[in-house]
């Protein structure tokens, strides 16, 4: 019998002691051959080498670890990429008001060119739950230009009196949902919590010129690859508005000219909507490889670190309220948009921290499948931050995926256990439940709300642990093995982008992201897992990123 595998010859063969491919879950000795943009072999060194020619590039790892890229669950493209930037100032290090005031100023004095001043990171359970900031402490250091300053967590902004202006913020405006925060004079105190009503702000802290986008977007890149961020998604639920699509043509045609150097999946928006022709219109536009619309996102809740987070019972540190201006949307007008979505073909993900939103989305995607039968649609619930243990079940029945993150637990802080109560926090981020139950979970870092560096979020789904080492929230059993996290991080968020045919794992047809760890997880302390770094990466058969020797 003739061997084929002696006319195929590779274009790269990546070599190491350490591969783990996910589909086996162990690890293997050899090398896996990429032709193109495709892994055309994954074999022991003797088979290997039988796809080398004169022409084939090899590279071998030793120990270190080789396994597929990361696929990040979930993500805000376009508002982490400028938060990435040199236009944004970094207040995640602030502890008080006081602080973050000195470095915005600071900021904004080494920027005169910038015609907004805009940032991100300031985040309550930093601040020793000190009062909510206003505007009069912008207005004091910058009275001349707009300020917007995001809360860490994305579903709170501050700005000063100029910005509210340009947005068009007033004390009668009428929002869907969400709120804009009034004083006790009843005037504008600088705060606007949620989606919809941050999106006037928002339209105007993320504007900026084409040229300055793509430059944005091309340091961006670069920083995902150094991190091994082969695919990760545009979350924001984007409306169909000129501004977005304009945007998507200019991402579109960065990515057919190579510059992108990550998959990007994005989102557009579910609530309000029960036609979703535009949706529909979008998703064939933009559907490469590369740059693709894959569905539509709501936010249904917002975080319990503001109180906005929907929970089936009141806040154990504010009796009288399950979450105040939450649901962001009736369960009737819900049902309806997730009905009507996946009757269009079009998976929906939806935002719940707290167990009474995860709750509300369960139910509408029974709902839908009452309606639609199983249509096979990867719908999901982001981030799950506390759950119902009768809802855990669910999610395995209606095929739902369980997307989280694991560096929230250290974001958090604790403060679960005072919002929510030490007997609710048994359930909080429920990681070892979702796997028990037989649920797909995908893991990812909800950027610019954490680093895209997926290794902090990595080690707290396996510890359960601090930063610092200190144990993360209550001992609730939660943790996960390192293989599962790792297979979260690959496998399970690419079934949640529709791609696990196509990527998450190293095999023969799948596409050539790959990804190089300085060590070797597996026989590493735990510990070592956060400081962990990528030496090398690559994405659609192309090297993107190799780690200068030293």
């Amino acid at each position: 019998m003739i061997d084929a595998t002696k006319s195929i010859t590779a274009d790269i063969i990546i070599k190491g002691n350490a591969i783990f491919t996910v589909k086996d879950k162990k690890l293997m000795k050899g090398g896996i051959a990429v032709k193109g943009n495709k892994i055309i072999a994954v074999k022991n060194y003797k088979d290997i080498n039988r796809y080398i020619s004169a022409n084939t590039e090899v590279y071998d790892f030793g120990d270190y670890l080789i396994m597929p890229g990361f696929v990040d669950g979930h993500d805000h493209l376009w508002w982490g990429a400028v938060a990435d930037s040199d236009h944004m100032v970094d207040l995640t290090s602030s502890t008080s008001e006081e602080e973050a005031v000195c470095m915005i100023k600071d900021y904004a004095d080494c920027h005169p060119e910038e015609i907004r001043i805009r940032g991100y990171g300031w985040f309550p359970a930093n601040w020793k739950n000190s009062l909510l900031p206003s505007k009069n402490s912008l207005d004091s250091i910058i009275p001349d230009r707009p300020v917007y300053m995001n809360c860490a967590d994305a579903h709170t902004c501050w700005l000063n009196s100029l910005a509210l202006k340009e947005s068009g913020y007033h004390t009668d405006m009428k929002i869907k949902s969400g709120s804009v925060g009034i004083d006790e004079n009843g005037e504008l105190n600088g705060l606007v919590y949620e989606p919809e009503a941050l999106s006037y702000a928002w339209e105007k802290m993320y504007d900026f010129p084409e040229e300055q986008m793509e430059e944005i977007m091309e340091s961006f890149m670069k920083g995902l690859a150094a991190y091994g961020v082969t695919s990760l998604s545009e979350m924001s639920a984007d409306e169909y508005s000129r501004a977005n699509y304009d945007r998507y043509k200019v991402f579109k045609r960065m990515a057919e000219a190579g510059k992108f150097t990550s998959r990007v999946h994005v989102y557009t928006a579910l609530m309000g909507y029960t036609d979703f022709s535009d949706a529909k219109k979008l998703a064939k536009e933009f559907s490469s490889d590369v740059f693709r619309v894959s569905g539509l996102k709501g936010f249904l809740d917002g975080v319990t670190s503001t109180y906005t987070g929907f929970l089936k019972e009141e806040y154990a540190d504010k009796p009288g309220t399950c979450g105040e201006g939450v649901p962001l949307v009736s369960k009737e007008d819900l049902e309806d948009s997730v009905v009507a979505a996946n009757a269009a073909g079009l998976p929906v993900r939806i935002h719940c921290i707290a167990d009474g939103s995860v709750k509300m989305a369960l139910d509408a995607f029974e709902a839908s499948e009452k309606v639609n039968g199983r249509h096979g649609l990867k719908n999901s619930i982001e981030h799950i931050e506390t759950i119902d243990p009768e809802d855990i079940k669910r999610f395995a029945k209606l095929g739902v995926i369980a997307s989280m993150q694991g560096e929230h637990l250290a974001l958090d802080n604790n403060e679960k256990i005072i919002r929510v109560g030490r007997k609710r926090c048994r359930w909080a981020w429920p990681m070892r439940s979702i796997l028990d139950s037989g649920v797909t979970l995908a893991l990812g870092t909800d950027f610019p709300v954490v680093h895209y560096n997926q290794f902090p979020g990595i080690y707290a789904a396996v510890t359960r642990k601090n930063y610092d080492g200190s144990h993360a929230g209550i001992r609730n059993k939660e943790n996960i093995t390192l293989a599962e996290a790792l297979i979260a991080n690959t496998l399970g968020s690419a079934t949640v982008y529709n791609r696990e045919h196509e990527l998450g794992t190293l095999e023969a047809g799948k596409l050539a992201d790959i990804i190089v760890i300085d060590r070797n997880l597996f026989e590493v302390d735990s510990s070592q897992i956060k400081d962990a770094r990528i030496v090398f990466t690559m994405m659609d058969g192309k090297v993107t990123f190799r780690a200068e020797k030293g």
